[in-house]
């Protein structure tokens, strides 16, 4: 393939993809949940507040607040649908970036084809729609990946400034520095200047995050604080709610000394495994889940791929599953997942390789049969994708209009102390009550609690028990 069919490729690639995103998004809902956190928090830099959240990472609204800066409007929906345009935008261009990276593992052919698996890859597309922090998450990690494929150990640098960035996005970003860390030296080691490019890549990482240690400590008196730090062993998701909304903290020895080694290990590393796993063959549907297992067994003996760059996908795969699997085992969220699927579908794209090019070879295939093979491989994936996606389905405008009523129904004709609603019933409280006036959302300050509409009812996650009548028994210690 020559430049211009690569570049026109790709932007047939994106625009197709764009399609398929804008498809399953509506701009005439509000942003309600955590990306109604990211959207204030933005509003909030552009008004000269860049304090650090207890929660989230500010690479994000950071980002975002750049063009929220032109934006001056009474409306809130503007700031809404402006950071989800931006997201689109960023997972959109990543498209190219992931075909850049399959250069490293395939000819010009194959990386269209990892690119167009990253594109119409259905999960991706959904979540690009939210404005949340994961496509310019991905993007940072791609791009922190590429350059430690790389024989020159100079490039270490610019991997671990970008693992900065992912560090600046999300908390647990630190992760990205582990990886690229084990992958520079098993991959490099023997190669000249070794240690020094390290240690200068180290300097440059601790340069690019210190802002984010220095004022962690100066707010919260730790470096790397975070709300979830000592609640993470709490064993459930409703009890780590539930001490996060009493402020109370539980240690791997505390869960240890009530329940045991034997239900820790089983709690934390085994069911963490396990929905690690389950999540990943969940995301892997409607094409991953059968290229996937294909993929695994074939990169064992890839001789069309180089060995260490092989290895340093299955040590980003593997580091990166060890790092979740005390999160998952609490929080199963499919978020928390989403960047592995890019370096699944480089596995995925090995029998694809395979088929064409060996297979295909055994029946005398000519060079434009084989393409003409892979264009069908493309046009399957989007037909599949597009299938998928039905699931979803357009944004079911009633369903969202009916939580908004219901939600300020609830407002309006609520009192007392009632328990988190975990059905999303309640999902536009929050943005009712900032945006009741324009001065309330433009002023917002990171960190502070929206405050309850007054004469309203007041949301408590604190009441906890393992039946009904413990939960009852408990909740009238709140007032419920």
């Amino acid at each position: 393939m020559n430049k211009k069919q690569i570049i026109f490729s790709l932007i047939i690639i994106c625009l197709i993809s764009l399609g398929l995103k804008l498809y399953l998004v509506d701009f005439s809902i509000p942003v309600n949940s955590d990306n109604l956190g990211y959207t204030l928090n933005a509003i909030a830099h552009t008004n000269g507040d860049f304090s650090q959240s207890s929660h989230r990472g500010m690479g994000w609204s950071l980002f975002v607040s750049i063009f929220f800066g032109f934006i001056d409007s009474e409306n809130f929906i503007d700031y809404s649908n402006t950071i989800r345009s931006l997201s689109i935008g960023v997972a959109t261009f990543s498209i190219p970036m992931m075909y850049v990276v399959g250069r490293k593992f395939f000819d010009e052919r194959y990386s269209i084809v990892l690119a167009s698996l990253f594109a119409f890859e259905p999960h991706l597309n959904y979540n690009s729609g939210f404005g949340l922090s994961e496509p310019l998450f991905h993007l940072a990690i791609i791009g922190s990946f590429y350059f430690i494929l790389n024989k020159n150990t100079r490039f270490v640098l610019i991997s671990l400034f970008l693992a900065g960035i992912a560090y600046w996005i999300r908390i647990n970003g630190v992760f990205v520095f582990i990886v690229i860390t084990i992958i520079y030296f098993i991959t490099l080691r023997g190669s000249p200047n070794l240690f020094r490019n390290y240690g200068l890549g180290v300097v440059l990482f601790l340069l690019v995050i210190s802002p984010v240690l220095s004022e962690r400590n100066e707010e919260f008196g730790d470096p790397f604080y975070s709300v979830y730090k000592n609640i993470i062993f709490a064993g459930s998701p409703e009890l780590l709610y539930s001490e996060l909304h009493t402020k109370t903290t539980s240690s791997p020895f505390d869960y240890i000394e009530e329940n045991g080694l034997p239900s820790f290990i089983q709690t934390f590393i085994l069911q963490g495994f396990y929905n690690s796993l389950q999540t990943i063959s969940v995301l892997s549907f409607p094409f991953l889940f059968i290229l996937i297992p294909f993929g695994i067994i074939f990169s064992f003996r890839a001789f069309d791929q180089n060995p260490n760059y092989i290895k340093a996908n299955w040590i980003f795969i593997l580091v990166s599953l060890a790092s979740l699997t005390i999160v998952m085992s609490v929080i199963s969220d499919r978020r928390f997942m989403l960047y592995l699927l890019p370096f699944l579908m480089i596995f995925s794209v090995i029998p694809i390789q395979r088929v064409t090019e060996y297979g295909l070879s055994t029946f005398s295939f000519s060079r434009r049969q084989k393409d003409v093979f892979i264009i069908v491989i493309i046009i399957t994936i989007i037909f599949l994708s597009s299938l998928f996606m039905i699931r979803y389905g357009t944004p079911y405008h009633v369903l969202d209009n009916e939580k908004l009523e219901f939600s300020e129904y609830a407002l309006n004709n609520l009192q007392g102390v009632v328990l988190r609603d975990w059905g999303g019933s309640l999902d536009y409280v929050r943005y009712l009550t900032i945006t009741e006036s324009p001065e309330k959302f433009k002023s917002y300050e990171i960190n502070s609690k929206i405050p309850d509409k007054e004469n309203s009812f007041k949301v408590s996650s604190a009441p906890y028990g393992e039946t009904l009548e413990e939960l009852i028994s408990d909740g009238e210690k709140y007032e419920l």
